[in-house]
């Protein structure tokens, strides 16, 4: 009997015993050293730069930078470009960053990588910050009391857009971007 009622505590347990050494999620944001571990270490190409030289611009408003989420995922390549597309999908995120996809002009193709051709509808992606609702846990403190003044056009609208281009380098990402935008202009 001693036996036997050593055996079912032991099988009681034993669902116990797997939670206590299961992987326990977290909610908490990650810290730095575990986003740079996600991030993917894409290399920047020559013709890339050379391209994003070409497009360089004045204008752009360096202090958009603060109410951007975890900068460092974000590679710069040029501080400030301009450029001229049509805008093809708005999608709001939760990070409350509008993510639009804008089919460059031919003189600016230099600009995407394979990510944007396979990931992005070979397009651009541009991100005007803090458009919309932020439900994103480690983005709410940086558009807290404040709101973008880009104003995006519908899609189909042939524009300029003026910002940072950079490459964005978390997990599962890779493309390029103008991240912030400063400014999205329709042009004719």
């Amino acid at each position: 009997m001693r036996i036997l009622s050593r055996s079912l505590v032991s099988f009681a347990l034993l669902p116990l015993s797997f939670f206590a050494l299961a992987p326990q999620s977290s909610t908490t944001p990650q810290s730095a050293a575990a986003q740079k571990n996600s991030m993917m270490n894409v290399p920047v190409p020559a013709g890339m730069k050379a391209a994003a030289k070409s497009a360089a611009a004045s204008g752009c408003n360096a202090s958009l930078l603060k109410h951007v989420y975890n900068p460092t995922r974000l590679e710069m390549i040029q501080p400030c470009i301009a450029i001229t597309g049509t805008i093809l999908h708005i999608k709001a995120e939760a990070d409350g960053d509008d993510h639009i996809q804008l089919r460059i002009d031919p003189q600016s193709e230099n600009l995407l990588d394979s990510y944007n051709q396979s990931e992005q509808n070979n397009a651009l992606v541009l991100e005007p910050i803090c458009q919309g609702l932020v439900t994103q846990a480690d983005a709410m403190a940086a558009c807290r009391d404040f709101h973008s003044p880009v104003t995006v056009p519908a899609e189909g609208t042939k524009v300029r857009v003026l910002g940072r281009f950079v490459l964005d380098q978390e997990a599962d990402h890779g493309w390029t971007e103008i991240h912030p935008v400063t400014s999205i202009t329709p042009v004719q």
